[in-house]
């Protein structure tokens, strides 16, 4: 998930509670559904269309983000998490998040002269983006 209007990239979707969310939704090789269960959301991907979703989530949690369309092999490892803060938790998580990206940052996890074994070189990967460890081994 891309916020242009703070330059972060994350696997998880992360919003604010009681505010106006519009996702642009775009697909680069087959048609995908963006799928919410616990809302009844449930929109599109087209390759080459940007789709969008408008809603406003009323509760605070974390929920889960399927892809409902048969879309190839890796359709059953298709799914993350929705998560809803309060408005002091999501500014809080904004920040973070400018500074784990940001290029200082970069620099210093580039510089690091310790080596790492791939269990903890995929551990970030698989937290931040949710996805499920054993789905991610059984890919490789």
């Amino acid at each position: 998930f891309s916020y242009p209007d703070s330059g972060i990239t994350a696997g998880e979707l992360h919003i604010p509670v009681n505010e106006d969310v519009k996702l642009n939704i775009e697909a680069e090789d087959v048609i995908h559904s963006f799928w919410l269960p616990q809302f009844r959301l449930k929109q599109d991907a087209i390759p080459g269309e940007t789709t969008q979703l408008r809603f406003t989530a009323t509760e605070t949690g974390t929920y889960p983000v399927v892809c409902a369309e048969l879309c190839g092999a890796y359709h059953g490892a298709m799914r993350t998490n929705i998560v809803i803060h309060t408005q002091a938790e999501y500014a809080q998580w904004v920040e973070d998040n400018k500074i784990a990206q940001s290029r200082d940052f970069e620099q210093t996890v580039a510089t690091t002269s310790q080596p790492v074994d791939d269990g903890e070189f995929m551990k970030p990967y698989v937290e931040d983006f949710g996805l499920d460890a054993e789905r991610l081994q059984a890919l490789h």
